[in-house]
This record gives structure tokens, C-alpha cells and sequence, in this order.
């Protein structure tokens, strides 16, 4: 037949130290045995002080005044005082050095009612069945300890910490100074609980902590999933433009794309943090209930799943059996509500690269890190929010090393994006070739590279677009209507290695703008402000840039070849290796413009104003001259051969070293220039205007030059058979 029992009941009897005194026991108790008893008072103290009595009472039947008792069919164990000293010191130290050292405290079983347990450390000990009855437990802590089926009945709990642990089946009614918040993360499935706490609704508890992080966790959800859309929904063209971001005409450009891309991350991480916030303080809230009530709902039932699902595994009740549902319900949470953002953020920085702005750049990679840090930082702060079980908390020369551990991730990230943004905005494209550029090999394409692999080219594509607001159909295309056609505005952006073939770029703003390495093959242009922008290496070959604005601008190693430069102004800007050959130039104005070594083969240039241009070593070979101002310009070793130069003016011209070998000069000014070993061979110097016999014989092969007359005595004489 079984007994009944206190699960795990257990006593300590103490025997009085006076003389005559004897020892009263439920179970037996004899006059005999204490007429036997030594005489010696101190010796009895002794052995009272050092030792209980071990019982084993199976018959024992303590029924509390309203509840039942838990069935078992083990006895009590007693324990002696110095066992009981040794088993609580091996489990200090095991507590300390977190499981390193001594040993973890098994008192399973043992009888411990009415003990004077105060302040005792038993944290995260077996305490399987103990009998605690009556035992004085206040200030006791009992984090993350087992209690299973334990007798807690009438219990001195006051103060005495029982979060993380395991009651299940435990007996602690009539227990004093037991606090609710004192059961977070325990395991309380068929406990026997106070009347004030067995009364606790659950639901509305957890209903009530997680009503506001709800609404921040739908608010952050779904403007990380609208950034994304608008960010697929985002072109090149609008992107550079500073176009509306949103996808309705009616709105106008109420939210800028500079807006979207550099506000957007900044109020997303700012949401993200405060959404991080109130989950921590809902985990706070959550850590102050049990895991498991009573009737053996858990929290996560309660509450939903895409926020229970972030902290499933850091209650140890629930996490013991996982459904594969679970699991997957436990990584989608942990991916909308951690990393939803930083992914966002990271599509932002994508694609913000285009614009190779390298500041918003730098906002982006900084945002970035915070997000991962964030994502990866929020975690561990929840485990210590949430774990009360914790056996050893971190010392204070480790705190360091905790903070590093926890966001190396988030540095590592932040360095990798920004060397890969210092690669896109100072190095190379993938697929850019020619000395100009560099080679193939060049290191400095690594970056784009990388995004090549992928598929992705982290440069502008403008092909055939429309930057610029083209005439209504039907308008003709006469000049006075190409003044009126509203222009793009591009000051200062940087669109190094954009690729714009037959781009509609007309009257554009691009005043101080970076287009170098640019592809602007066919491009329209015409009437574009150009003024001090970089056109370093670009292709503009065949481009209409009529009327363009290119003062000051720098166009070293550019290809203009077969372009259309008519009445534009180039003055002061630097050609330097230039491309100009069969360009269409007349009527431009090219004043002290640096054209040196540049290639102007068959090149209009008739009409123009070029005083003061540097053109040394510069290729002209058949250009067209025509009427052109040269005056003071340096042509040093220039190449004018078969170049027509009626009626060009060259007052004061540097032509020293020249080769001017069937070149038409009919008609030109040559006062003051000069012509040392310029080569006049087959030269046509007739009707020339301020052409001294000294100019023509400091020159090379000067008398087989075609000359007036009067020009031809003189030089046969100053010359002579030289």
C-alpha cells in the first residue's frame, strides 16, 4: 500500500544542550535513551552543534490545512551539519568560477524542514524532492535550482530569489514573503502556489507588456519592406536627378530621392533602436513571469510569435522540445526583428553608391555598423535580461573584451564597406581600358571587380535617357526653341565612369561636375554648362556639345573626335593629350586654351579665337585654320602640315620648330612671329601679311616655300645659296 508523504520532507532536530534535557522525535522518542546519555554537557553541545540525526520516516503524514499531500514513495534523508557545510562550500565555488572549480550542491531527498537556511547560495543546485517545510529561507538564492516535487510549505521565502527555477510539482502554499517577481523564468506546471499568485491571468499580462511593441514592430517591418520597394523602384536617371522618390506625379517631389537615401536610414535606425528599446523593457517585464504556469501555458502561448519567437530559446522550459514550425517561426522573428534593418540599410549603401556621393557614403557605412552592432549586441543583452540562470557574471577586466566580442561583427562589417566605397568612388571600373585609364591589371579596379562578379556596376547608366526636359512633340527644333528646353541640374555631381551614350543632355547644368572616364559617345548636349568640370579621359566622340560652356574645364586625354564644338567656349581649359580630330570647332572660342600634344587631324577650327593657346606639339595636320586668331599662341614643334591657314593670324605666334610643310598661309598675318627652324617646305606664303625675308630664312627649306615675288628676291638675297 503507498504512503503518503511531503515530497522530499525532511527535519532538523536539535537536542537541547541543558543537563537533563532529552530529545522529543515523532517517529520514536525514549526516556531510556536519555537516562543513557553522557553526563558530560559539553560533549553533548558538541555533538548537537556538529551533527543531526538521520531519519528515514516512510510512514510520515504532514497534511497542510487546505491542499493534499504530494504523493512519493521515497523516504526522507537526513544530513549532517559539517556535510551540509562542505556540500554549500563546494557549490560556492562552483558558482564562482562558473562550473570550473568545486562542486554543484545534490541535495535530493534530503530532510531540511524548519532548517535556518539564511542567505544560503544554492543556485542552480538539484533540490529534487527536499523536504524545506517550515525551513527559514529568506534572502536565500535559489536562481536556476531544481525544486522538482519539493516541500516548500510554510516556508520562510522572503527576499529569497527563485527566478529560472525549476517548481514543478512543488508545494509552496502557505509559504511567506513569496513575491511574483520573484518567479521569472521558473517552471511552475502543477505547483501548489498561494492563493495570490495561482489567481495571476497570464494573457493579459503578456497581452499588456507587448501592445506597444507591436505597433513599433509593424512601424519598423513595413517601412524597411517600403524603403526596399522604393529603392527597386529607384533609376540612375532619378537617382542623379534628386527626382521624387515616391512613385505618384500627383504628390510632386515631396520626398526628394536625396531625402529617401540619406533620411530614410537615419529615421530607420533611429526606429529600430527605439523598437529595440521597448523590447527590452517588454523582456524586463517579461522576466518577472514564469515560463510555465500552472496549468502549464507558456509564455510564448500567449504571447506572439514573431516577438516570443526572439526569446524562445532563453527561457530553458520552452526551449526543451522545438517543432520544426517553431524553429522556423523562432529565425523568421530573429530575421525581421534584428536584421530587417541592417539588410535595408545595406540595399540604401548599394545603391547609393552610384551617386558616388562619398560622403553620403561614409553616413551609410557609419548607420550600417550601428545597425549590425545593434542586431548583434541586442541579443547578448537580452540573454542576461531574460537567463536569470546565469552562473558567473563577467569580471571587470573582461568587460572589454565582452564589448569587442559582441560587436566585432558590426567593425568588421563597417571596414569592409568602407574600403570597398574608397575602391568605387577612388578606383577604376571593371571594364575600363586604354593607357588613358590604365591597365587591365590595374589594382585600382579591384572593387568594381568584385561588384562585376555579381553582375552589378556600381556606375551611373544614363544610356539614351533623358536627363534634361526634351521640346513637345510636334515643336520644332530650331536654336531659339533648344534655349527654352529646361536643363538638367547636375552641379557638381559626380558621374566619374557614367555611361551615357546618346544621352539627352541638353542646356544641362554640370558647373563643376566629375565626369571623368565618362562615356558620352553621341551624346546631345548642346548649350551645357560645362564650366570647371572634369572631363579627364572621357569619351564624347560624335557628341553635340554646340554652344556648350567649357571654361575652365579640365579634358585631359578626352576623345572629342568628329564632335560638334561649334561656338562653343573652351577658353582657359585644359586639352592637354586630347582627341579632336575631324571636330567640328568653328566659331568657338578657344582663348589660352592648353591644347598641347593634342590631336586635331582635319579639325574645323576656322573662325575661331585661339590667341594665347598652347598647342606645342600639338597635331593639326590638315586642319582647317581658316580666319583664325593665333595671336601669341605657342606652336612649338607643332604639326601644321597640309593645314589651310587663309587669312589665320599669327602676330606673335611661337612657330619655332614647326612643321609647316604644305601648308596654305595665304593671306596670313605672320608679324612677329616667329620661325625659327620651322619647316616652310611647299608652304604657300603668298599674299602673307608681316612676313620678313629674316622669318622665312631662320625657317627650314624657307626658299622652297611658295612666295610673293617681292617676298622671294628678298629672301633669295638675305638667304643666299644657303
Amino acid at each position: 500500500m503507498d504512503s503518503k508523504v511531503g515530497a522530499g520532507v525532511a527535519r532538523i532536530r536539535t537536542r537541547d544542550p541543558r543537563p537533563g534535557a532529552h530529545m522529543a522525535d515523532r517517529g520514536s522518542s525514549s526516556s531510556g535513551e536519555s537516562a543513557r546519555m553522557s553526563p558530560d554537557i559539553h560533549a553533548i553541545k558538541e555533538v548537537e552543534e556538529l551533527k543531526t540525526e538521520i531519519t528515514i520516516d516512510a510512514a510520515a503524514k504532514e497534511t497542510p490545512p487546505a491542499v493534499e499531500e504530494v504523493p512519493s514513495r521515497e523516504g526522507t534523508i537526513g544530513i549532517s551539519l559539517i556535510d551540509l557545510a562542505e556540500i554549500l562550500d563546494q557549490h560556492k565555488q562552483w558558482v564562482e568560477s562558473g562550473g570550473e572549480s568545486g562542486a554543484r550542491a545534490d541535495l535530493t531527498g534530503v530532510n531540511l524542514a524548519k532548517a535556518d537556511l539564511t542567505g544560503v547560495n544554492l543556485q542552480a543546485a538539484h533540490l529534487h524532492r527536499v523536504n524545506l517545510s517550515g525551513a527559514d529561507l529568506s534572502m536565500a538564492n535559489l536562481r536556476g535550482a531544481s525544486l522538482v516535487r519539493a516541500n516548500l510549505q510554510n516556508s520562510n521565502l522572503l527576499g529569497t530569489e527563485l527566478r529560472g527555477a525549476n517548481l514543478m510539482g512543488a508545494n509552496v502554499y502557505g509559504a511567506d514573503g513569496l513575491w511574483f517577481g520573484r518567479l521569472g523564468g521558473t517552471n511552475l506546471f502543477d505547483a501548489v502556489l498561494p492563493e495570490s499568485i495561482s489567481a495571476m491571468d497570464s494573457s493579459k499580462a503578456i497581452g499588456d507588456a507587448t501592445k506597444v511593441a507591436r505597433w513599433f514592430y509593424f512601424l519598423t517591418v513595413g517601412l524597411s519592406l517600403l524603403c526596399c520597394l522604393l529603392i527597386i523602384y529607384t533609376t540612375d536617371v532619378r537617382l542623379l536627378l534628386n527626382s521624387s522618390a515616391l512613385p505618384f506625379p500627383k504628390l510632386g517631389n515631396l520626398l526628394p530621392m536625396t531625402g529617401l537615401y540619406l533620411g530614410g536610414p537615419i529615421v530607420l535606425l533611429v526606429l529600430s533602436l527605439r523598437f529595440h528599446f521597448l523590447l527590452l523593457r517588454l523582456w524586463g517585464s517579461m522576466a518577472a513571469l514564469p515560463a510555465v504556469f500552472p496549468d502549464g501555458q507558456t509564455l510564448e502561448k500567449d504571447g506572439p510569435w514573431y516577438l516570443m519567437g526572439l526569446v524562445r530559446r532563453h527561457f530553458r522550459w520552452q526551449g526543451e522540445s522545438r517543432a520544426a514550425m517553431t524553429a522556423f517561426e523562432s529565425a523568421l522573428s530573429t530575421v525581421l526583428a534584428y536584421w530587417i534593418v541592417p539588410v535595408t540599410l545595406f540595399f540604401f549603401w548599394l545603391r547609393y553608391l552610384t551617386r558616388q556621393d562619398f560622403r553620403g557614403t561614409l553616413l551609410h557605412v557609419f548607420l550600417m555598423t550601428l545597425a549590425v552592432a545593434t542586431a548583434t549586441s541586442i541579443p547578448f543583452v537580452v540573454s542576461r535580461v531574460l537567463r536569470p540562470g546565469d552562473i558567473r557574471l563577467p569580471k571587470s577586466k573582461n568587460v572589454l573584451r565582452m564589448i569587442l566580442g559582441t560587436t566585432r561583427a558590426a567593425l568588421a562589417v563597417g571596414c569592409i564597406l568602407f574600403i570597398i566605397s574608397l575602391g568605387v568612388n577612388r578606383g577604376l571600373p571593371s571594364d575600363k581600358t586604354g593607357s588613358a585609364a590604365g591597365s587591365a591589371a590595374d589594382p585600382r579596379r579591384w572593387a568594381a571587380t568584385i561588384f562585376q562578379s555579381v553582375g552589378y556596376r556600381p556606375y551611373a547608366d544614363l544610356t539614351e535617357a533623358s536627363l534634361s526636359t526634351p521640346l513637345p512633340k510636334g515643336t520644332p527644333w530650331t536654336d531659339e526653341n533648344v534655349t527654352k528646353i529646361s536643363g538638367a541640374h547636375l552641379n557638381e555631381m559626380n558621374l566619374r565612369y557614367a555611361r551615357a551614350y546618346h544621352a539627352f543632355l541638353v542646356n544641362a547644368k554640370l558647373w563643376r561636375a566629375n565626369l571623368e572616364g565618362s562615356y558620352f559617345s553621341e551624346a546631345d548636349l548642346r548649350g551645357a554648362n560645362l564650366r570647371e568640370t572634369l572631363l579627364r579621359s572621357g569619351i564624347f566622340d560624335r557628341a553635340q556639345l554646340s554652344h556648350v560652356v567649357m571654361v575652365s574645364a579640365n579634358a585631359t586625354g578626352a576623345n572629342f573626335s568628329a564632335a560638334d564644338l561649334r561656338f562653343s567656349d573652351l577658353s582657359y581649359g585644359t586639352f592637354e593629350n586630347t582627341v579632336l580630330s575631324n571636330a567640328k570647332a568653328s566659331g568657338a572660342s578657344l582663348y589660352a586654351v592648353n591644347l598641347r600634344n593634342s590631336q586635331l587631324l582635319r579639325t574645323d577650327l576656322s573662325r575661331t579665337d585661339m590667341r594665347d593657346a598652347r598647342l606645342e606639339h600639338a597635331v593639326l595636320s590638315f586642319a582647317n585654320l581658316e580666319q583664325t586668331d593665333l595671336s601669341s599662341a605657342r606652336l612649338a614643334d607643332a604639326n601644321l602640315t597640309g593645314a589651310l591657314c587663309k587669312g589665320t593670324i599669327f602676330l606673335d605666334a611661337d612657330l619655332k620648330n614647326a612643321d609647316l610643310r604644305g601648308a596654305s598661309l595665304v593671306g596670313a598675318v605672320l608679324r612677329g612671329a616667329e620661325t625659327d627652324g620651322a619647316n616652310l617646305a611647299g608652304a604657300d606664303l603668298r599674299g602673307a601679311l608681316g612676313i620678313t625675308s629674316l622669318q622665312v630664312c631662320s625657317a627650314q627649306n624657307g626658299r622652297t616655300a611658295i612666295m610673293d615675288p617681292d617676298l622671294a628676291g628678298e629672301v633669295q638675297v638675305r638667304c643666299g645659296s644657303h
